[in-house]
């Protein structure tokens, strides 16, 4: 390969390619025609004898060379553009950036109210993108370029990825007020003898965590509705007797819009964290650990 044709902007095109999976979303990342973005990709696959780049559907799949080249490419990005401006420190009140966040619907309806309003406050300029962790892990969405955080209830990492506990959660029962078993003691057999709304799609450890424990005590669940999201949940369970297994944070938050009351869970489901995650290649960059630093902050006073 002769290496001394890939500058600066072939490198962008790789990487806006690799992040968007599409040629025409990557084009308007970073502000180019689409015509240029394909011109670009001609010249790295010539460059790199590899295609890089596969079509799947209305979008495009890195090839096992491409996934090589994608964290050095990421990193000569990052030091290319450190070099234009090597010691100007970043200012969050004239800052006008964006950042991409992955990030479960749990997470999202946890964090981003007092998220956003302390972004107001410091940082007015800046925005941020929520994108969902499904279908891939939260190790992928990082490696591949595609977020700059995700915030998930993941215990542990390894390098290149970074891992910090952001706040803790347990889990309740959630039932309507006046439900049949409103103000009686919740034990395992009450709480397998009534029929539950659950929530299996995301934040899938709840659910083996709560099949684990049910298995131990011999008893299972009447699940009589699966809903997709947890908006679904409280309105559900305020105008039926079906009881849900959810975390603190929310049941909280349900209590104080509906008829709701929360209850000890029976089972020992224990607490679980939420940490945020990030790639090597962001570790050192003002931004990003500016972003880092103010999430934490945030999650302190959750």
């Amino acid at each position: 390969m002769d290496i001394k044709h890939v500058d600066l902007h072939l490198l962008m095109i790789f990487d806006a390619v690799l992040a968007e999976g599409n040629v025409t979303r990557a084009a308007n990342r970073i502000d180019i025609s689409q015509s240029a973005v394909s011109k670009g990709l001609a010249q790295l696959r010539e460059i790199f004898h590899d295609p890089l780049f596969l079509r799947n559907g209305r979008g495009v799949v890195p090839t096992h060379k491409a996934m090589e080249m994608a964290t050095g490419v990421r990193h000569a990005i990052l030091a290319l553009n450190g070099l234009a401006s090597p010691s100007e420190p970043f200012a969050p009140h004239a800052a006008r950036m964006h950042f991409n966040i992955a990030a479960t619907d749990y997470v999202t309806f946890t964090l981003l109210p007092a998220l956003m309003r302390r972004l107001a406050s410091v940082a007015p300029s800046v925005s941020v993108a929520i994108h969902p962790i499904e279908p891939l892990m939260p190790e992928e969405l990082l490696l591949l370029g595609k977020v700059d955080l995700v915030l998930s209830p993941v215990a542990t990492a390894t390098y290149p990825i970074y891992r910090q506990e952001l706040f803790r959660d347990d889990y309740v029962c959630l039932h309507r007020i006046g439900h049949p078993l409103d103000g009686q003691a919740l034990g395992p057999r009450q709480f397998a003898s009534a029929r539950h709304v659950a929530m299996p799609r995301q934040n899938g450890a709840r659910e083996r965590v709560l099949q684990d424990a049910m298995q131990q005590h011999g008893i299972s669940r009447d699940v009589a509705a699966q809903v997709p999201h947890m908006l679904a949940i409280a309105p559900t369970l305020a105008c039926t007797d079906l009881i849900a297994t959810v975390t603190r944070r929310i049941a909280q938050a349900f209590c104080a819009l509906y008829p709701l009351r929360m209850a000890p869970h029976p089972l020992p489901l224990g607490e679980f964290v939420v940490s945020q995650l990030w790639h090597e290649r962001t570790h050192p960059s003002q931004s990003q650990r500016w972003l880092r630093e103010l999430i934490f902050e945030v999650c302190r006073e959750l």
